[in-house]
């Protein structure tokens, strides 16, 4: 079946600019996905803007009820970095979340200073794994739609509501959600914390860890993951896991 053309929204002029540089990123009002697995679970519950597909690839059926761009696949394997790139991509409103959905949550992980994207998109992934939708985020944290954080989180950014320190902390305020703050010189083990039904799970950056100035004003645990080996910290992403394992172990 021929593609249906539109007039294009979107230039590869533009997703050039999208992929190479967070300042435009970060500005635009629409995302990129292409990888397979992640464009279901996004396409299901978010506005499909336009589709790019290399014009050696045959469009999937549900392209031809939105708008098309043809592209060769070098452009395709060039922009997004992949030698075997699919040959469909999806350009998605970026979402927006109602602060509705922030102050009806009682389990949230608070992200500060993450700057590896593929360290953001596996702690995503151990979120929805976990139960949790509800992610916050630092200014000093990288975009959390940056490209490897999207194909990192293997689909599960589609089912979490991302919300930035404007938003959070006043729902901290009045909330006053538990802090529990991973540290490797926590005097409590994560190993002996029971499962909460609320928390706010808060994980530093990969290089200084978590800012604790910026929680002051907060109630707080520091808590570490204890270790047998000559280690002195996990990857933030493994470490978030385990804690959230132990923190939601027996919940529904």
């Amino acid at each position: 079946m021929q593609p249906h053309l539109l007039p294009n929204i979107i230039s590869q002029r533009d997703v050039d600019r999208w992929y190479g540089s967070s300042h435009f990123r970060r500005k635009s009002s629409w995302i990129c996905i292409d990888q397979p697995k992640v464009i279901e679970a996004f396409r299901n519950r978010f506005e499909i803007e336009q589709v790019i597909v290399a014009t050696t690839t045959t469009p999937p059926p549900w392209a031809s009820h939105h708008k098309i761009m043809l592209a060769p696949m070098k452009w395709l394997t060039a922009v997004t970095g992949k030698p075997s790139h699919p040959g469909v991509l999806v350009i998605i409103k970026r979402p927006t979340y109602r602060d509705a959905l922030l102050y009806a949550s009682k389990q949230v992980v608070l992200l500060d200073g993450i700057q590896d994207p593929g360290n953001m998109g596996a702690i995503l992934r151990s979120m929805v794994a976990f139960g949790l939708n509800i992610v916050c985020v630092t200014p000093d944290c990288v975009d959390v739609f940056h490209p490897k954080s999207v194909n990192a989180s293997a689909g599960a950014l589609a089912h979490i509501a991302v919300f930035h320190e404007v938003n959070w902390r006043e729902w901290m305020r009045q909330t006053r959600t538990p802090l529990i703050i991973l540290d490797p010189r926590g005097q409590h083990s994560v190993h002996s914390m029971p499962p909460m039904d609320r928390f706010s799970l808060v994980c530093g950056s990969e290089g200084r860890g978590v800012d604790v100035r910026r929680f002051v004003e907060f109630e707080n645990t520091l808590v570490s993951i204890p270790m047998i080996g000559d280690m002195e910290s996990l990857n933030v992403a493994v470490s978030a896991g385990i804690a959230l394992h132990y923190l939601t172990k027996g919940l529904s």
